[in-house]
């Protein structure tokens, strides 16, 4: 599958699945996949690869019904959605990893809360 995502196919394809989702089900999820590829990449986020983006499929599943052509470009909205999920993750992620730094140098006993 290639790279690039049509906007005018996309929308269709959203509006197929919404209409029989059974049926566009497996070929709306692999442009999905490709446009969270496409973002990764682009955009260089640190994290788990394959937890961000279940976390991201599942936000799509909730959002899609929402989406409507008249308020702009499915390719714009689901862009957004997407890149705000991720940015949400790599701060939530980054919080954690810095939590589990602290607690591990509280253990050694050379954590210093001044130098953090």
């Amino acid at each position: 599958m290639s790279n690039y995502i049509n906007n005018k196919e996309f929308e269709k394809l959203i509006k197929a699945y919404l209409n029989n989702p059974k049926l566009h089900e497996d070929e709306l999820m692999k442009t999905f996949d490709v446009l969270i590829e496409n973002i990764f990449e682009s955009f260089g986020f640190t994290m788990e690869k394959d937890d961000a983006k279940q976390e991201c499929f599942l936000l799509i599943l909730k959002t899609l019904k929402n989406f409507s052509s008249d308020r702009g470009s499915a390719f714009n909205y689901f862009t957004t959605v997407i890149i705000n999920n991720l940015k949400m993750l790599y701060s939530k992620n980054k919080k954690y990893l810095e939590k589990i730094d602290i607690y591990t140098k509280r253990k050694q006993g050379i954590y210093n809360p001044k130098n953090r």
